[in-house]
């Protein structure tokens, strides 16, 4: 294959999801591949090729982490070389086999110059039909290995049938039933593998493995698009003021990137040489010692202030930011412009009535979000995550865990921000019937394998309303908006004790140019209330009706209620909870539940 042929484009957003360290991704060459650790993100000479992410201390902070958060490097394929740092893979499973005669063939590209052809001969048939097996060894401490053929066919068996990884003995066949077999061509044993388990050494395929290392990892069979292979594990938080005002051609900006400076400065108790450093960078800066001095503390005071934020609050932060209306400096990542009043004011232009009434009034606050950086960071990986009776281990984006960094990325974007009014949500929520339908989700969800999410110590009845019109609105706005809806992201802000209940809707791309516009325009009080409208009114019937709304639970583990993907579920990119704790009930109300529309809700006031 042609040079080219060895590497894969691959998305900035992906390396902190389906394609992150140790995930098997698919190949432009069509061969499956899992990437390496970051202890191999450099180059030849084994040396750092990340870029710190700065101004993104309050995010490290709200997101428990004390490492440093770097941007994985970039590469273009040129027309003879490689222009940048291109992240390294191994291919995986190292097993392919024979479409014609079935035989099992250990790494038949093995040898092979540069020029290898895509279609590998097979050493039984002759016949360019070899493909990479589907099928691998996954372990609940973040192992991954090839399946040892021999012994899925052999076992413990005593027959003297010795394994040959020189040789094309095995057959992978589909037997009696639709079971997968490996059979063994030499002495005729034949064994189904799917499901069966081994114990070996915890291992990844791109490390190499002792012998010498202890063999009490217990693995088991999967396919390799299972969903239980691989599980990225990450976080995401909004850059909010503060750190979002950096004006990025400030004095400040540019000693912040200036790691030898500030590495140097803080090195140094010498007077005359700690001039010299000011001096140079001054120079360097075309600036004043007194500019640079001003700006570090500025720095020193950033970190203060750090210290009045409590790890794991980034939620409510964020809600504070989007509720409070300032205004914005030029340049800077967070900007927002509040249409509450345009919002008020329009209902008193145009004559509503009815449910039309009821959404101008069930909104307390619009807002515009014109810009945004969202900062998502690579925690690392799980195996076997969310299968029964399992305790997965997270393994870290270096494998050991002795790196001082982990990968992350910045996202740039738009969005609209709504939150609803408390006085009818107190109302509702607390309901008796109201409360025991969402004790009955909060229940199983306590009881099940899904995995635990830092902002969710419960499963109350504010958030699977709130959750639940979030899916809606994102639905409605692929309509009305014409965003796709996997490009769309929704952040719930709900909590009783901080009387938060909030939706923020938005799109994020890597560009720093962010988006369109297109999704700001939707909160436009003319647009908004055409968007909610169709939002409360699909929320009223589903095309698998009576059925969807009867249903006991559906979903993983049975965590929805009244959701499926004829009228709530949404792209898993856009979730940020798996698609579980909707119920469209808590929108439209059910008679058989006693359960009344939110929008049937009246204040006092």
């Amino acid at each position: 294959m042609k040079n080219s042929d060895y590497y894969t484009p691959v998305r900035f957003s992906h390396l902190t999801g389906y394609a992150g360290v140790g995930s098997i991704v698919r190949g432009s060459n069509d061969f499956l591949m899992v990437v390496s650790d970051t202890r191999y993100w450099t180059d030849k000479k084994g040396a750092k090729v990340t870029e710190p992410l700065k101004f993104v201390d309050r995010v490290k902070k709200h997101l428990k982490i004390t490492k440093d958060l770097r941007v994985p490097p970039e590469a273009q394929v040129g027309k003879d070389k490689i222009d940048g740092h291109p992240l390294p893979a191994v291919i995986f499973p190292s097993y392919s086999v024979c479409k014609s005669c079935h035989r099992l063939h250990h790494k038949p590209w093995n040898g092979l110059d540069k020029n290898i052809s895509k279609d590998l001969l097979c050493n039984n048939c002759k016949k360019p039909r070899l493909e990479q097996v589907t099928w691998c060894l996954v372990s609940d401490e973040g192992g991954l290995k090839d399946v040892d053929w021999h012994y899925a066919c052999h076992g413990k068996s005593q027959n003297g049938c010795k394994r040959d990884y020189g040789a094309d003995y095995l057959e992978l066949v589909t037997g009696e039933r639709g079971k997968d077999r490996v059979r063994c061509t030499r002495c005729g044993e034949s064994n189904v593998f799917s499901g069966s388990e081994e114990t070996c050494s915890n291992n990844q395929p791109w490390i190499k493995w002792s012998k010498g290392d202890s063999d009490d990892v217990r693995y088991k069979i999967k396919e390799i698009n299972n969903p239980h292979v691989y599980t990225a594990v990450k976080g995401r938080a909004i850059v909010i003021p503060p750190e979002s005002n950096i004006d990025k051609n400030s004095i400040l900006y540019k000693i912040s990137c200036d790691s030898i400076f500030l590495r140097n400065i803080k090195d140094e108790s010498h007077g005359l040489k700690r001039k010299k450093i000011f001096i140079s960078a001054a120079h360097s800066y075309r600036c004043t010692v007194d500019e640079i001095k001003d700006a570090l503390s500025k720095m020193e005071n950033d970190q203060s202030l750090l210290d009045g934020i409590t790890p794991g609050e980034m939620y409510k932060d964020e809600y504070e930011a989007l509720i409070t209306n300032v205004e914005f400096k030029d340049g800077a990542d967070f900007v927002t412009k509040h249409k509450t009043q345009e919002w008020h004011d329009y209902l008193k232009k145009v004559s509503v009535e009815g449910d039309l009434k009821r959404i101008f009034n069930i909104v307390d606050n619009a807002v515009a979000v014109n810009r945004l950086r969202v900062i998502e960071v690579f925690k690392g990986f799980s195996r076997t995550k969310g299968e029964p009776d399992t305790i997965s281990v997270i393994v870290p984006p270096d494998v050991i865990n002795e790196q001082d960094w982990l990968p992350a990325i910045e996202l740039f974007g738009e969005g609209i921000f709504l939150t609803i009014n408390q006085e009818i949500l107190n109302i509702w929520e607390n309901l008796h019937e109201v409360r025991l339908r969402a004790d009955e989700i909060n229940k199983r969800y306590e009881e099940s394998s899904v995995g635990q999410f830092d902002n969710l110590s419960t499963i109350s009845p504010r958030f699977i309303l709130l959750h639940t019109l979030s899916h809606l609105i994102i639905r409605e706005l692929e309509v009305s908006a014409g965003y796709p809806a996997a490009s769309l992201k929704e952040r719930i802000y709900s909590s009783q004790g901080n009387d938060m209940a909030g939706i923020l809707i938005y799109t994020a791309v890597p560009d720093i140019s962010g988006s369109l516009g297109g999704i700001v325009e939707m909160i436009k009080p003319e647009n908004f209330i055409k968007l909610l409208d169709g939002v409360f009114k699909h929320a009223q019937w589903c095309s698998l009706d009576p059925v969807c709304t009867e249903h006991e639970g559906q979903g993983p583990e049975w965590l929805n209620r009244a959701a499926c993907h004829a009228c709530s579920l949404v792209p898993e990119t856009s979730c940020e909870y798996g698609n579980v704790f909707l119920d469209r009930v808590f929108i439209k109300g059910s008679e058989d539940s006693n359960i009344p529309s939110i929008l049937s809700i009246e204040s006092k006031n």
